[in-house]
């Protein structure tokens, strides 16, 4: 230690510095010269105080210095705590906001080209989004004791859109109905119902849609359009299939088709050569070919023409003209008793052809058991015995179910039902109507009448 050159006597001091943000504090202590007195912890404290540090004192820190003499050094001996910022808030979405429009591969590699994800359905309660909430952080205290703000987060920034909502304290959002999902606007949307604004063709692919479809034009040739709900073609519908849970309706009509409505109705202009199945009505101006069935009734409207082909309803059929001219092969049944008699005749048809089967397997089973008496059957022959008996029992118990069946239709068809073919033209030659069990063949044209059940048989009444 050097001197001091008048030899006067210097105590130890301490002086104490604080940053201007009050978030840290630095002790000096100087050197006593002359005999001076060392500072003290007291000494040191009281500094600190005077500077009205009151937070993140490192006590241990300072008697430290005090202890050893640190002389000269800026010693930390007070520290703030930070404040800690709020997080942002996020949102995860569940899809893609572009739709891609191309071929889609299955899990096996196989690529479905008439399938190009026109169409995301998407069902009421599935995820769309997860949203993060922000957070708001945690304040800090300076080393004078006072509060230092921390940054809140900031809430992630999305639009709730058409068809969903915001659920689960804010934090998800999901389908409120059934739909179609898209992205417009800034926001994820699901529609109840889908516009194809031209045809189902190679453009658009096949179309499957669990809401209502509408189709400005036409389903072209191997397209199908599938809804669970109903579907409406402004067009026609030519070698391709339209099937859904409700309603069909075809402005114009279907060539070479296949239509079917689960539980509703059917209504085009004019069916030909198409296969047609409704659990309500099905209603056209013109039926040409085909094979039609309605759960409730047949309906030829305006023009009136069944001509050709095959047609079932359950209530009733109404037309103008029944048959043609040139004796088109037409028949109609109606009735569920009709229905089932035809089902009945199917089952007999099937128990005849496994009765056939059952005496050939019988007769193979018996020369295997004569060749077993002479000698020990190879495996492979071992193999087919038991392959005969096997199908045998098979045949046995499937020819049992459908003697069953049939005991359940003859019950059943002793219950008549009183319905009727109404035709406000002709009954042409050439037509077969069969209503219940009866069965009436058309051999001259027969005006303005209607076929009913008389004494037990068809007959056809004036209209």
């Amino acid at each position: 230690m050097s001197e001091n050159r008048d030899g006067k006597i210097i105590h130890s001091e301490v002086e104490i510095s604080v940053d201007p943000n009050c978030t840290t504090a630095f002790m000096a202590i100087t050197a006593p010269e002359n005999g001076g007195l060392d500072v003290t912890e007291a000494k040191a404290f009281d500094a600190i105080r005077a500077k009205g540090i009151t937070f993140g004192l490192l006590e241990n820190v300072v008697k430290e210095a005090v202890e050893n003499k640190r002389y000269g050094e800026n010693i930390c001996i007070a520290r703030w705590q930070p404040p800690v910022d709020g997080k942002d808030g996020s949102i995860e979405y569940c899809f893609k906001r572009e739709t891609t429009f191309k071929p889609v591969e299955d899990e096996n590699g196989n690529v479905d080209y008439k399938n190009l994800g026109l169409v995301r359905n998407i069902y009421r309660g599935t995820q769309i989004a997860k949203i993060t909430m922000p957070t708001e952080g945690e304040q800090g205290t300076d080393i004078m004791g006072k509060p230092v703000k921390q940054k809140l987060g900031v809430a992630a920034s999305y639009t709730v859109g058409k068809g969903t909502e915001l659920v689960n304290d804010g934090t998800e959002i999901i389908a409120s109905i059934d739909g179609n999902l898209t992205y417009s606007g800034g926001a994820f949307n699901v529609e109840e119902s889908l516009l194809i604004r031209g045809d189902v063709d190679v453009s658009s692919g096949n179309i499957e849609f669990i809401g209502d479809v509408v189709v400005k034009g036409n389903v072209m040739e191997g397209f199908a359009v599938t809804s669970k709900k109903n579907v409406t073609i402004q067009g026609t519908v030519t070698n391709g299939t339209v099937t859904a849970d409700g309603n069909i309706t075809v402005k114009l009509g279907s060539i070479n088709s296949t239509l079917h409505s689960e539980k509703g109705n059917i209504k085009l202009d004019f069916c030909e050569n198409s296969d047609l199945y409704a659990a309500g009505n099905v209603e056209a101006s013109s039926f040409v070919g085909g094979e039609v069935f309605a759960g409730k009734s047949i309906i030829a409207s305006g023009k009136g023409i069944l001509m050709g082909g095959k047609y079932t309803a359950l209530e009733n059929v109404t037309a103008s003209v029944i048959g043609s001219e040139s004796y088109a092969k037409t028949v109609v049944t109606l009735g569920n008793n009709a229905v089932l008699t035809e089902e009945m005749e199917g089952h007999r048809h099937k128990i005849a052809e496994m009765e056939d089967k059952i005496d050939q397997l019988g007769k193979i089973i018996t020369a295997l058991n004569e060749m077993a008496k002479v000698s020990k059957l190879t495996p492979e022959r071992e193999q087919m015995k038991v392959e005969a008996m096997r199908s045998r029992f098979q045949f046995q118990g499937e020819i049992k179910r459908l003697n069953a069946r049939i005991a359940e239709i003859e019950t059943t068809l002793e219950r008549k039902q009183i319905l009727s073919i109404s035709c406000k033209k002709a009954f042409y030659p050439g037509v077969t109507l069969r209503i219940n069990s009866c069965v009436y063949q058309v051999n001259v044209m027969t005006p303005h009448s209607k076929a009913t059940i008389g004494d037990g048989e068809i007959v056809m009444v004036p209209l």
